[in-house]
């Protein structure tokens, strides 16, 4: 009896933190879509000097920029370089938020190379229910899953006892 109420228990905490999962990335999309409407408005800026100035494109205006002698110049080139090569990940850490399985989005966002950034969309997140059915279904696939293993050896040791 003791078995089974710590696996009602269990299950329903691990819901709870299973539903938050998506929740949580839906934030994560939200604080990463401003930082990349910044970074884009930014490079919009490039494209437009660049072409003003006869380069094909901002990575030849950059190329060009980081041959001048000027250390401030090459400082202002790598920091362009910079924000292109941030552009190219916030892009893509967007197409896996948005577009990602409930796996790979838990993966993402508990990556350790995002940790600051999962602290910082931790600051304003409200826990909430996914309104995505395999958003729902994952997660109460996830918390069933984890329940049972967890009990397992509760379990088997009930059954051990209720035998001899």
């Amino acid at each position: 009896m003791i078995v089974n109420l710590l696996d009602k228990l269990l299950f329903g905490g691990l819901l709870l933190i299973a539903l938050q999962v998506p929740v949580l990335s839906d934030h994560y999309v939200q604080y990463l879509s401003g930082y990349y409407e910044a970074t884009k408005l930014q490079l919009e800026g490039f494209r437009s000097t660049a072409a003003r100035h006869g380069y094909p494109d901002e990575f030849a205006m950059i190329s060009d920029l980081l041959q001048n002698p000027s250390p401030i110049i090459k400082d202002d080139a790598r920091q362009k370089q910079q924000t292109l090569q941030e552009y190219d990940e916030q892009a893509q850490s967007l197409a896996t938020l948005i577009n990602g399985n409930y796996f790979e989005r838990a993966w993402f966002i508990s990556s350790p190379k995002q940790w600051k950034t999962l602290e910082r969309v931790l600051v304003n997140f409200k826990p909430g229910i996914p309104l995505s059915f395999n958003d729902l279904g994952y997660s109460v696939l996830i918390a069933l899953l984890l329940s049972a293993l967890l009990t397992l050896p509760f379990r088997m040791l009930s059954t051990r006892k209720a035998r001899a």
